[in-house]
């Protein structure tokens, strides 16, 4: 525990120095939260908080959890700091740890922030069990598939391309809320359905986490596969 501690505010640092993973995982999903909450009229109906709440942490988990990550590991493995770490007695999985506690807790301040905004500003108070589900299974999610585009990914700058399709896919969970379940089967779409099942009690909680668990085990398989802790 001790070394993952140590990791974890050393990371903390390293992402608060770079100015592209700062801006984007800090400053943008709070900005984007606050904009579509702002939007919203006094008198909004249960079922357009809900396309608000699921954006709002769409935007947590896609910026500062998912692209975070992303860019993060690709950095340190690029800089030899990954395989500097992996000559010292920590295991892989203590290492990995360390390095991804850091923004699993900037997500979950951040989530916090966004409900606590809404709710001032009118949002009906949610279902905690969704919604505490749709948090915990969407920050494994994001983390499983941010480890797994890191292999793909030579740098920090470069995870700006290779983590728009996966970014793109999340969003396209705030369909569920607007559409229906039909949009279920994207990586977003369980977390879509849980948001707007804790907010309106409408839909399949259950099948909108068992989508978000096959994401989970694809992208572990594939984090598994693609992750590596040497440049090329």
């Amino acid at each position: 525990m001790n070394v993952v501690l140590a990791l974890a505010r050393a990371e903390l640092k390293l992402l608060l120095r770079n100015k592209t993973v700062a801006v984007s995982s800090l400053l943008m999903p709070i900005l984007v939260g606050l904009w579509v909450g702002f939007t919203l009229p006094d008198d909004a109906p249960p079922q357009a908080w809900a396309i608000t709440l699921c954006l709002q942490l769409l935007m947590v988990l896609g910026f500062t959890v998912y692209f975070a990550v992303t860019a993060a590991l690709a950095s340190r493995r690029e800089d030899l700091y990954l395989k500097r770490l992996r000559s010292g007695e920590a295991s892989d999985v203590v290492i990995l740890a360390g390095l991804l506690t850091p923004v699993v807790l900037l997500g979950v301040l951040q989530s916090a922030l966004m409900l606590v905004i809404s709710i001032s500003m009118g949002a009906p108070i949610p279902d905690p069990l969704p919604l505490l589900a749709a948090l915990v299974l969407g920050m494994a999610l994001c983390l499983a598939a941010g480890v797994a585009t890191s292999g793909r990914t030579s740098s920090s700058e470069q995870a700006q391309i290779t983590t728009l399709p996966m970014f793109l896919a999340l969003m396209g969970g705030v369909l569920v809320a607007v559409v229906g379940p039909m949009w279920l089967p994207l990586p977003g779409g369980g977390i879509g359905g849980l948001i707007h099942h804790a907010v309106t009690g409408e839909g399949d909680a259950l099948s909108s986490a068992a989508s978000l668990l096959v994401w989970i085990v694809l992208f572990s398989l594939l984090a598994r596969s693609w992750f590596r802790w040497e440049p090329r």
